[in-house]
């Protein structure tokens, strides 16, 4: 039996309210988590088939703790719930309805490496080779689609959003041909598993009417990352029977960038009117001191839905605020305080250091080595975006389909077979002469392609063939067909040849014999809510970048930028580099709403702390020239009221007395305002 006496009354008036739509404003730390697993457990005990629930997240990390959690509290849902992130959920729907939806029955989804790739063919096909950069266009292309704009829209409305600053003109015509390279590859992009979902379902009512019956109702976690196309889903499908519940923080919205808005929640209202407000404001992580400051820095956004986070924690621990000379001595102080805190007790894992920028990463990286502290930086290149690493899913991908062009064209020449560009040029007036696959060319007309490539297009062949005859039913055999793809194509002794010096190469190699194993896991993963092995799905989710879970090592200091650290929680936490120019961003001060997005992005670092808060800034920092420029405070600083802060103990440096008297006056003009006011 569900107890809902654990919940707060917020919680379980969220938990109880199954019919109609609801918007859960949920702050950060406040158990929205909690809320949304019980809240489906309960809809299930009140007699809602699970079939007809989706739930809906960002993350796959966050979409797999949500289904464990409910599974847990209702074991009868287990592997029935429609629970997954935005984009696995409609690409599933894609693929049942592919024929509806103009696509190739086993169409892939082109990596981001392959679709700059065709983004630059496409600027060769209209003879703007080299004119333009095929990473802005694509950007922009990407853009256009979150917001659900073809090419007619891109050239009305782009100029408006500053979608580029290349003529929106050059991206409208760029587009069409773009996604008509996609489909002769036999492949959509990451942004059009919702673009298309959404044209398939206003284009086809029958399937919309279909699709409206089998979902009848909808959860949306973290609904404040939510943009104009995967609104519309949710538009869409929970239109009929309004049952619909969204659950976000609107002073959380950091991912503009991406296409986020900040005002969905107020879009949301609009479309399904009526709706219910809930307000989660007991915040179960940090302690008020924390929460003050961040209430206090957060309400000077404008456009927001007004809350205030509190605490019943009594910790009176003031929040650290130090000066120092420049980085360098920034970093020292860091890496000495992380000293002090595992001499009381901390964990490496219990501290996180955070910051605006990547670069910011280096001198702290040498004053934590200075002082032997274990570290981890988050947010570099991850495993899958390694060349060697797609090399060998792109194998798998031409294995378990032929027709994938793509992934023919990545590996043909890789390990080198002499298939040279005029090779290529060949296979592909052949491809166009008798409407075949590129790789039937080779099984059926190598006689054709000139010199060594003759040669090599029928042991290929062979090769492929008989890897395609090998089982695919266990991780095991996933693991075995990725090392018989390393050997048999004898990709050591390539790596090792295409390698500048042994170093390299030894890297090379060590992330090559790591790929079987790595395979293993991954499938085993994408068995544990399924009975049988789907390898095509486990590539997709790949595709998708779907995070692979970290080893199980993870006592370290962490590192990275406060984009990567939402969602996370800490028990110490270090702010650094709280300058202007950049946090808030010398990119983003411009406008009103880049500052506000700024102040977001600040609210979050300050509430991933659970107990102890320190932040940091230098008089000096190195600039885009190489050389130390001057700095001045982040206004965000002067923002937090003065009684929550204490000096740290930075002996090398006085307290910055110019900004503390800056500080006060404001405090004094705020005062005179708001007593004439009154």
């Amino acid at each position: 039996m569900l107890d809902l006496h654990t919940l707060n009354p917020e919680q379980r008036a969220c938990v109880e309210k199954i019919d109609g739509a609801v918007t859960l404003l949920a702050g950060a730390g406040t158990g929205k988590t909690r809320v949304i697993t019980y809240r489906i457990a309960h809809m299930v005990a009140k007699g809602v088939d699970p079939e007809r629930i989706v739930a809906l997240s960002f993350t796959n990390k966050a979409a797999k703790e949500m289904a464990e959690r409910v599974s847990v509290l209702c074991p009868q849902a287990k592997g029935k719930l429609n629970v997954g992130t935005f984009h696995s959920f409609c690409l599933k729907i894609l693929r049942e309805f592919y024929k509806e939806a103009g696509l190739y029955r086993r169409f892939g989804i082109a990596a981001s490496a392959d679709q700059i790739e065709l983004v630059r063919k496409s600027l060769e096909e209209n003879g703007w080779a080299g004119a333009y950069h095929a990473n802005e266009i694509h950007a922009a292309i990407s853009y256009a689609k979150n917001q659900l704009w073809d090419a007619d829209d891109i050239e009305k409305k782009g100029k408006n959003e500053n979608l580029s600053d290349i003529s929106p003109r050059v991206i409208a015509q760029v587009f069409p041909i773009y996604q008509r390279q996609l489909a002769v590859h036999h492949h959509i992009d990451f942004d059009d598993c919702i673009y298309l979902l959404v044209k398939l379902l206003e284009q086809n009512p029958d399937i919309l009417s279909e699709l409206q019956n089998r979902f009848q109702y909808l959860l949306v976690d973290e609904f404040q990352d939510t943009n104009s196309a995967q609104l519309r889903v949710i538009e869409l499908l929970g239109s009929k029977h309004g049952n619909v519940c969204v659950v976000g923080d609107d002073d959380q919205s950091i991912y503009s960038w991406r296409g986020a808005r900040s005002d969905i929640m107020f879009c949301f209202e609009k479309i399904f009117e009526g709706s219910t407000l809930i307000k989660l404001e007991q915040n179960y992580r940090c302690t008020n001191i924390i929460l003050d400051a961040a209430n206090a820095v957060i309400k000077n956004n404008t456009l927001r839905k007004d809350k205030k986070l509190w605490s019943e924690s009594n910790s009176n621990i003031p929040i650290t605020l130090t000066p120092h000379l420049n980085e360098e001595l920034e970093s020292k102080w860091i890496s000495e305080r992380c000293l002090g805190l595992l001499g009381k007790g901390f964990q490496p894992k219990d501290i996180a250091i955070l910051y605006r920028a990547n670069n910011q990463s280096r001198s702290l990286e040498l004053a934590l080595r200075n002082c032997n502290l274990n570290y981890k930086i988050y947010g570099g290149q991850s495993f899958f975006e390694r060349k060697e690493v797609k090399d060998i899913l792109a194998y798998f991908k031409l294995i378990l389909d032929h027709k994938d062009r793509l992934a023919f064209l990545r590996i043909i020449n890789t390990p080198s077979r002499g298939f040279g560009l005029k090779t290529l040029e060949k296979i592909q007036t052949l491809e166009q002469k008798h409407r075949i696959s590129a790789y039937q060319v080779l099984e059926k007309h190598s006689d054709q392609l000139p010199g060594q490539a003759k040669k090599s297009a029928l042991g290929f062949c062979k090769k492929i063939s008989e890897l395609s005859a090998k089982p695919l039913t266990s991780p095991d055999d996933v693991e075995q067909l990725a090392t018989d793809i390393i050997r048999g194509f004898h990709f050591e002794a390539y790596l090792r040849a295409h390698s500048d010096d042994e170093r390299q190469a030894a890297r090379k190699v060590d992330a090559l014999r790591r790929v079987p194993a790595w395979l293993k896991t991954m499938a085993e993963y994408s068995m544990e809510d399924e009975e049988t092995l789907n390898v095509d799905q486990m590539l997709d989710q790949l595709s998708l970048n779907d995070r692979v879970k970290e080893e199980k090592d993870s006592n370290h200091i962490s590192l990275m930028t406060v984009h990567s650290a939402k969602g996370l929680e800490f028990p110490a936490v270090f702010v650094c580099g709280l300058e202007e120019g950049l946090f808030p961003h010398r990119n983003s001060t411009e406008t009103r709403q880049g500052v506000d997005e700024e102040r977001r992005l600040f609210y979050v670092a300050l509430t991933r702390a659970k107990t102890r808060l320190f932040l940091s800034y230098a008089r000096s920092r190195g600039g885009f020239t190489g050389q130390n420029e001057k700095r001045s405070v982040s206004r965000f600083i002067e923002e937090i009221p003065e009684e929550l802060l204490q000096g740290g103990d930075n002996l090398a440096i006085e307290a910055d007395e110019s900004s503390r008297k800056k500080r006060t006056l404001g405090r004094l003009s705020k005062l005179r305002a708001s007593l004439s006011d009154g």
